[in-house]
């Protein structure tokens, strides 16, 4: 099976992992619409594995899932590698026309006490996942040009500390968010 949005494809591995039975096992599915397992993300040459996506229509909520069998393999995933995979997921998520998105890492081996982030993507025990509630406030914008001119508006919108409008700086944050848009639709 495969699910198309430009330029992204998503494609269905269907080895079923057994080093994954933990994550099917402790899945909270009463929040989503559907979920897919072992999901291959193409975008021209560049591949993305996620093994869990679970969205939910109502909402234009999606969440993709990363999980993590031993704690090492959870030690191995850089910072960087773990920050690249969650934008990638927000420009999925943007391109299948989900309003928000949320990426998080599971692992098993980890205390269920200790929450920690990974290239700002949260990291939650294997145990904690089964009473995983989605949170609204967890999910984040796909549309990052929106939060910015929200975040410009209040900043212009001050009752209290009133900014000065030097004509400079408006012109140097719509370039900026020209630039944001630019940026999106290459």
């Amino acid at each position: 099976m495969k699910l198309r949005a430009e330029p992204y494809t998503l494609e269905l591995h269907h080895d079923n992992k057994v080093t994954e039975k933990e994550l099917r096992h402790n899945l909270n599915l009463d929040w989503c619409d559907a979920v897919l397992f072992n999901v291959v993300a193409v975008e021209n040459q560049q591949l993305k594995e996620y093994d869990a996506i679970l969205w939910n229509e109502k909402e234009k909520a999606i969440l993709f899932i990363e999980y993590k069998n031993t704690f090492s393999s959870f030690q191995d995933l850089k910072k960087w590698d773990a920050q690249q995979k969650k934008d990638y997921a927000r420009n999925i998520a943007r391109a299948f026309g989900f309003l928000k998105y949320n990426f998080v890492i599971t692992v098993n081996g980890i205390e269920p006490s200790i929450e920690k982030e990974k290239g700002k993507a949260d990291v939650i025990s294997i145990k904690k996942l089964n009473e995983y509630i989605i949170d609204p406030q967890s999910f984040e914008s796909t549309l990052v040009e929106l939060d910015y001119i929200d975040k410009l508006l209040g900043k212009y919108d001050l009752q209290e500390n009133q900014v000065e409008f030097k004509k400079e700086k408006v012109l140097k944050d719509l370039k900026d968010l020209r630039d944001m848009i630019e940026q999106v639709n290459k």
